[in-house]
């Protein structure tokens, strides 16, 4: 992990932090994308303090342009992506009649459609060096129906699907393609929302899977998580 090169989207807060932090205390480059520069520019004091070496570019990942030039110019920098974690993810939950479709497509630009860009950028670099790891991170709701959820988990069934698919094309490159599964977390995705848990701290910290995260990326090179559900161990 000392000379691996991670990309991480939405590392400006939440479980994209965690990660970055988490991965932080193996060393190596940690590519932190968001929105928000102010917050990757904490997120990046913070891995330095953990032993990790950042390098942030903020900009909006449903622009495939920013993806492209971002990709290009870490390959450039660095001649390679040796992890890819698409966590970035937005939810928006409401009764179907109510949703919008600019919600609709909001959701789906940046559940599934950056996922697909980040993807299509970093795998022929990964597929020539016949080695890569690329993570996505899913949702309980991209498995099961939930009230208020229609669309969200329509992007993440799309995000499933997409990952199922993609393992089993990229396994003869030794590219390892996983997803994260974790029920309801403590960000502010949740928080005041239709769904948000009656006792925060019964559900899921950003750690949990950003811990998760980190045993994927360690396994031997050989083995391959292709799925990970995480539920906290007692919600009530």
């Amino acid at each position: 992990m000392k000379d691996s090169v991670t990309i991480i989207t939405g590392a400006s807060r939440g479980i994209g932090r965690a990660i970055a932090v988490r991965l932080a205390q193996n060393g190596g480059t940690l590519v932190l994308i968001g929105r928000d520069k102010n917050k990757l520019n904490e997120t990046a004091s913070i891995v330095t303090g953990k032993g990790g070496t950042p390098i942030i570019y903020a900009g909006d990942i449903a622009n495939i342009n920013f993806i492209d030039d971002t990709v290009k110019d870490v390959l450039n920098k660095f001649g390679k992506v040796d992890n890819l974690i698409n966590n970035a993810g937005v939810a928006i939950f409401k009764k179907f009649v109510d949703v919008s479709v600019e919600e609709f497509m909001t959701q789906m630009n940046v559940n599934m459609y950056a996922v697909f860009n980040f993807t299509k950028a970093v795998v022929p670099s990964m597929i020539q060096n016949k080695r890569g790891t690329i993570i996505n991170i899913s949702s309980l709701a991209g498995k099961n129906p939930f009230v208020y959820g229609t669309t969200y988990a329509a992007t993440k069934h799309a995000l499933m699907g997409f990952t199922k698919s993609l393992m089993l094309e990229l396994r003869e490159y030794n590219i390892r393609v996983s997803a994260v599964c974790p029920g309801s977390v403590q960000t502010d995705m949740i928080v005041d929302t239709p769904v948000a848990p009656k006792e925060i701290s019964k559900v899921l910290s950003p750690e949990d899977v950003a811990e998760t995260v980190a045993v994927i990326i360690d396994l031997p090179q050989n083995a391959l998580a292709s799925e990970i559900e995480i539920r906290p161990t007692n919600p009530k």
